[in-house]
């Protein structure tokens, strides 16, 4: 049973939450770092990761900036945070899975295409290691549009939706991750844009 969250820290959590509503940045640093280790260190316990777990902390502050005018109506943020830090968490591990099944479904798909359709496996699984590598590179910003729309499916309304950008900047994203890719690949000396055309489909 999780330990009831003092009445003392609810009330300074709520102070808090309230002058970052107002966009007072002194109060979000303090917020940041009374809050930023049990972010940071609970999602590395689920991922086992350092950067991940990183990139979950940024994820989740941004967020609560960005929507900072909601926050006065959060009674307790210990417990807002709990689920936040869960639903992030799991976002990422389902965004991992797509990501396994995009690559693995990408590379069959064309390999099936190649002089008698066969690759040996651990060629195939060379070129889904460098595939994942090529995407994990790509600048943040890039990285989750491309996500959201090859991995995720996400159409490129719905993208702009929920990351707070422009259609077109979508769009300048998408190409110019299928071009850092596609340079990516070729640095590594990878012939593999034969499935590369794949990926450019809008």
């Amino acid at each position: 049973m999780l330990a009831a969250v003092p009445l003392q820290i609810i009330h300074i959590d709520k102070t808090l939450l309230a002058l970052i509503a107002t966009g007072d940045t002194p109060a979000f640093r303090e917020l940041y770092e009374r809050y930023r280790k049990k972010v940071y260190f609970l999602a590395w316990h689920l991922l086992k990761t350092e950067d991940e777990a990183e990139d979950i902390c940024q994820e989740i502050f941004t967020k609560l900036w960005v929507n900072r005018q909601k926050l006065p109506e959060i009674d307790n943020f210990n417990a807002y945070l709990n689920t936040l830090i869960r639903n992030h968490v799991y976002n990422c591990l389902r965004r991992k899975a797509c990501e396994e099944s995009f690559v693995t479904e990408t590379l069959q798909s064309d390999v099936e295409h190649l002089p008698g359709g066969v690759m040996d496996p651990a060629e195939l699984r060379e070129l889904q290691l460098t595939l994942k590598e090529a995407i994990w590179h790509l600048p943040p910003q890039q990285k989750r549009v491309f996500e959201l729309s090859r991995i995720e499916g996400y159409k490129h309304d719905e993208i702009a939706k929920e990351l707070h950008i422009s259609r077109e900047t979508v769009k300048k994203h998408i190409m110019a991750a299928i071009r850092n890719i596609r340079e990516f690949l070729r640095r590594e000396g990878k012939e593999v844009l034969y499935f590369i055309c794949w990926l450019m489909l809008c």
